[in-house]
């Protein structure tokens, strides 16, 4: 036993000088960071939202960082296929996952099995948050939330609500107004914003959440109303409409956002660097600018924020998907 302590007192001994060697070598690491093209996994098609987020951080960062930022589309399976991709990257700060909110907030709690899970990750920054609007039909007979709600008690089951599909955000989005104002409706799903969107228009469903981006040509043109949006706060895009929050419930407010996410294991000096890289960025009048296009709004935040935000949204939606017993498509 004395030999196998002294043999344990000598490793030990022996490893300490490594310590500071491995902290050097991870700080040469970060100063020399990029060595290479960095790329950056967008797990959707090209030409959406999160398509153009992607874009607009992969040209901003190169030239912020004087190298080059090459995008990535890896769409399919509810953003399971970009980000398992990104969990089995080597660990080097050269590929990164551009994540929506979705990727490790509600998709671990529809879809059984993923291939990677939140702990395959190192949160870099959010860089975006996506703003919702309540939308009614131009002719609902509701014109305020107040009126809504008493409708839809006069009328219980009756109101259609438009879905982008079931288990999608917008489809969550429809059940916590449902479950804050206590009343029910009739969860209507379609395969993708643009039928939704269309039937709205159309008269066919009598209310939706959309996207703030995709609801203000709309209501602008008169071809349904804003009646609340989803935010904590009011929509410069949007100012004469109130948000759920200021009207008394405080328990409706959700939005969707992208964050940059590194393989776990990824130096924290480069992780480091990265964050401020994008704190940049996204707190400039350019990011932000082109960002209120295509109506998000920029977000800057540190690692830790990042990871919190997270966890908090994934407690929140899975106790929602759970008590509702919400299963993905």
């Amino acid at each position: 036993m004395r030999i196998r302590s002294k043999t344990l007192a000598l490793a030990a001994a022996l490893a300490l000088p490594l310590l500071p060697l491995a902290a050097a070598a991870q700080a040469d690491a970060a100063a020399n960071w990029p060595t290479k093209p960095v790329t950056l996994v967008v797990p959707f098609p090209p030409g959406g939202t999160s398509d153009v987020v992607g874009r607009q951080l992969a040209v901003q960062l190169g030239e912020a960082m004087g190298g080059t930022f090459i995008i990535d589309n890896k769409a399919g399976a509810a953003t399971a296929i970009g980000a398992s991709f990104v969990a089995r990257a080597p660990k080097d700060g050269h590929t990164l996952l551009l994540s929506a909110g979705s990727t490790f907030t509600t998709t671990p709690h529809l879809i059984d099995k993923l291939p990677y899970k939140l702990e395959d990750f190192a949160p870099v920054a959010a860089v975006a948050t996506v703003p919702f609007a309540f939308v009614v039909k131009k002719d609902f007979p509701a014109k305020t939330v107040a009126e809504y709600v008493a409708y839809a008690k006069a009328n219980p089951g009756k109101i259609n609500n438009a879905t982008n599909g079931q288990g999608s955000m917008v489809h969550l989005l429809g059940e916590l107004i449902a479950t804050g104002l206590d009343v029910k409706m009739t969860q209507v799903h379609y395969k993708g914003a643009a039928p939704a969107t269309m039937d709205m228009i159309g008269g066919i469903v009598d209310s939706n959440v959309e996207a703030l981006t995709s609801a203000l040509p709309n209501v602008n043109a008169g071809k349904y109303r804003a009646i609340a949006v989803l935010s904590a706060d009011r929509q410069p895009l949007m100012p004469e409409v109130p948000t759920f929050k200021e009207l008394g419930y405080p328990s409706i407010v959700g939005e969707t956002w992208y964050a940059v996410f590194a393989p776990a294991g990824t130096p924290k000096p480069v992780i480091d660097k990265l964050n401020a890289a994008l704190r940049k960025v996204t707190t400039s009048k350019r990011f932000a600018d082109a960002m209120h296009k295509i109506g998000n709004e920029a977000k800057a935040s540190t690692p830790a924020e990042l990871i919190e935000v997270t966890q908090q949204q994934s407690q929140k939606w899975g106790e929602l998907i759970t008590r509702l017993n919400i299963k993905a498509e």
